[in-house]
């Protein structure tokens, strides 16, 4: 959508100064609790956030001195994010309470980190990049809304080391590719991609980087094929490179190009707006231009060098009322090309999945079509198998004839990644399971959540969500986990030291909060969670505002953003565009985003010879209602903005006489993504939305219309 926005200072400035705040969209509540008369404490704690999956987590504290001897740790692990390395030995499961390692030879879950506090806003764990060999890990650390560090962690010493520090920040992904097998990695950094060993980088004798740089550009520039050589696209170069040259070559990176020109594109490629995908030797190419055009070509055999790569299909990708998201692509085991999409109905923003063939004939296919796909599709390594969820149902199909090989129904599965060829890994939101492909039988790992918790009489820890028909039971000692039938017992509150209890909190982000109360000694009562007792200011708000004045373009990415988040935004609307894209406006008042306005056209209201009629405004007002209501069959609110955001005492008075309030962008509160006196196309905000969004609920605001605003 082509709206507009203000300047990257003044979001940074509202965010420092505005939204120190309590958050309306967090709430937190304890329950389930149990003491035992070693003084331990089990308590479960449910957490909801705007745009995040709710989750109950068992967490476990002691009692020390009628405190909490240290903050609780989790003892559930909900499977935000899930990652297999180590030669598919070992499950990496990441939450916002911590990071815990799964031993699939020793059937134990061992923490790695715990929270050290109750992260109130938030969200989903951040993307990492982790080699296979699960030696290093690379991700990204935020610094502000829209930079961030690039970081790689060697796991075995907890050693971190910056590769770039002035990092665009993302939600979604880290600008590193490692390896097939994962000792060597590219990484972005200031419009060029560089080539890193991190088991050099640790002992500190790689060479500097600038002898490193495989070419300019961005991550999305270059990819890893099965072999191990880097395919790299300069413009309309295709290139291959062999690490070994990286070595040799490296010092004369700037005289030298390094690598072999292997074809050359019809077109330029660019690696912020592109991507590419390459067959096993490097001799087929699917490139998605902007999320719009899809091409399917090779390289001629009989020709060598820079001569143009042979276009099988080309062509922009439609399927009717959708708009394309995100693209993935492989090669089957039979050498065909698929191509994965990720898209969003127009008007509601529901997500669906697809797959496609692309033949040698030079036509594309789809395979397979299936809605309500947000955790998209995981392919199996050997590529025979793709794995597709969606509500509380996972399917499982053969990419040989794209028939559903296998279902999985009863549980939502919110991340999904296949251990080797034979097994898929479901992180269930009550449980997290493995899959056998060869007799369909499942293996229980480790509990995700639970609602009630308990100690049996062997001090077994019993987790229970009230929906299996078994219990999880954690032995501690051993770190083992199994299922079985164990009663529930009664909750005990009291032992000879010690009463702890659920009671009333001042502070509004949470429902309630737990209290231990001293029976031996110093009489005390303390909140066991200092921070869940503590009075804090009133809620704040904020108001996302967009403009529908000139071009519909990225309203549905827009709009499929906020169905994830939850959040409802106000769009103001002039007749013109109401007249031309009258779609789209139907999309917008369907979706139950605030629908307010401009005026019929875009026209200066300041300049006199325009506008030289009393009652001007007020015609302008009610020709936009009768024309957004015959169009769409809703009623705009009383909420309006002159065009350009021009208009001084009268002109708001006349709109005021009219009916209508007007919107001030003045106001610290309104965040102007695609409104208001400045019009800069490809602002920062626009671009970056979802990151907008992330912000403000970190900062403690509550995302409501301009009407709600109080």
């Amino acid at each position: 959508m082509k709206l507009f926005c203000r300047n990257r200072k003044f979001f940074l400035t509202l965010c420092a100064t505005v939204f120190m705040a309590v958050p309306l969209f967090s709430e937190i509540a304890f329950s389930s609790l149990n003491l035992n008369d070693k003084d331990e404490v089990l308590f479960s704690l449910s957490h909801k956030i705007s745009g995040s999956t709710e989750y109950t987590t068992v967490f476990k504290g002691k009692i020390k001195n009628g405190r909490a001897e240290y903050f609780p740790k989790a003892v559930t692990c909900f499977p935000e994010r899930l990652a297999v390395f180590g030669g598919a030995n070992n499950l990496l499961a990441r939450n916002r309470y911590g990071r815990a390692v799964y031993d699939f030879s020793e059937k134990k879950l061992k923490w790695l980190s715990h929270a050290a506090s109750i992260p109130e806003n938030a969200a989903s764990p951040l993307p990492a990049e982790i080699s296979a060999t699960g030696k290093w890990y690379c991700e990204l650390e935020r610094v502000d809304v829209f930079k961030g560090r690039l970081l790689v962690t060697e796991i075995s010493s907890g050693k971190k080391i910056v590769l770039n520090d002035k990092a665009p920040f993302s939600y979604s992904s880290v600008p590193v590719k490692w390896s097939p097998d994962g000792n060597n990695f590219l990484y972005e950094k200031d419009g060029a991609v560089y080539f890193c060993n991190p088991e050099l980088l640790f002992r500190g004798v790689l060479i500097q980087e600038e002898f490193r740089k495989v070419g300019n550009g961005a991550i999305h520039n270059v990819v890893w094929n099965d072999t191990g050589l880097i395919t790299y696209i300069s413009k309309d170069l295709i290139f291959q490179v062999d690490v070994k040259e990286l070595w040799t070559l490296g010092l004369y990176g700037e005289f030298i190009q390094i690598g072999k020109i292997i074809g050359r594109l019809p077109h330029q490629f660019d690696g912020v707006t592109d991507r590419f995908w390459v067959n096993k030797d490097g001799s087929e190419f699917i490139i998605v231009r902007g999320d719009e055009v899809v091409t399917y070509c090779k390289r001629q055999k009989d020709e060598e060098g820079g001569a143009y790569v042979k276009i099988i299909y080309s062509r922009s990708f439609s399927e009717k009322q959708m708009v394309p998201l995100k693209f993935d692509a492989f090669w089957s085991n039979m050498g065909e090309p698929v191509l994965c999409a990720k898209m969003a109905k127009v008007g509601s923003g529901s997500q669906y999945s697809a797959l496609y063939t692309i033949g040698s004939n030079g036509r594309m296919t789809r395979r397979i079509f299936v809605k309500d796909t947000h955790n998209g599709i995981s392919i199996s390594p050997d590529r025979l198998y793709v794995a597709i969820t969606t509500g509380e149902n996972t399917y499982i199909y053969s990419v040989k004839d794209f028939a559903l090989y296998h279902q999985i129904n009863g549980e939502k599965i919110v991340s999904l990644v296949w251990r080797d060829n034979g097994h898929l890994i479901l992180g269930g939101v009550r449980n997290v399971t493995m899959l056998s492909l060869a007799d369909y039988s499942s293996e229980a790992l480790f509990a995700s959540s639970a609602k009630k918790s308990w100690w049996n009489e062997s001090g077994e820890i019993v987790l229970s969500n009230q929906v299996d028909p078994e219990p999880y039971v954690l032995n501690e000692a051993s770190g083992l986990w199994r299922l079985s039938p164990e009663k529930e017992v009664k909750a005990n509150l009291q032992n000879e030291n010690y009463r702890v209890f659920g009671g009333s909190t001042r502070n509004t982000v949470y429902s309630n909060a737990l209290y231990i109360r001293t029976l031996a000694g110093k009489i005390t009562t303390l909140p066991m969670i200092a921070r869940s007792a503590e009075l804090n200011s009133s809620s704040n708000q904020a108001a996302l505002v967009f403009d529908a004045d000139e071009s519909p373009d990225g309203l549905n990415a827009i709009l499929s953003i906020c169905n994830n988040y939850g959040i409802k935004c106000t769009f103001f609307f002039n007749g013109e565009f109401v007249r031309r894209y009258p779609d789209e406006s139907k999309e917008i008042a369907k979706s139950g985003h605030e629908c307010a306005a401009i005026f019929f056209n875009n026209i200066d209201l300041t300049n006199k010879a325009v506008y030289n009629d009393a009652k001007f405004v007020s015609k302008g007002l009610a020709r936009l209602e009768d024309e957004f209501f015959q169009t769409t069959g809703s009623e705009l609110s009383l909420f309006w903005h002159a065009p350009f955001n021009k208009a001084d005492e009268k002109i708001r008075g006349e709109g005021a006489a009219a009916g209508y309030s007007y919107v001030d962008f003045d106001d610290p509160r309104i965040i102007a993504v695609g409104a208001g006196k400045t019009k800069v196309a490809g602002s920062v905000l626009y671009e970056k939305f979802d990151l907008i969004i992330n912000e403000i609920f970190a900062t403690g605001a509550d995302v409501v219309p301009v009407s709600r605003l109080r």
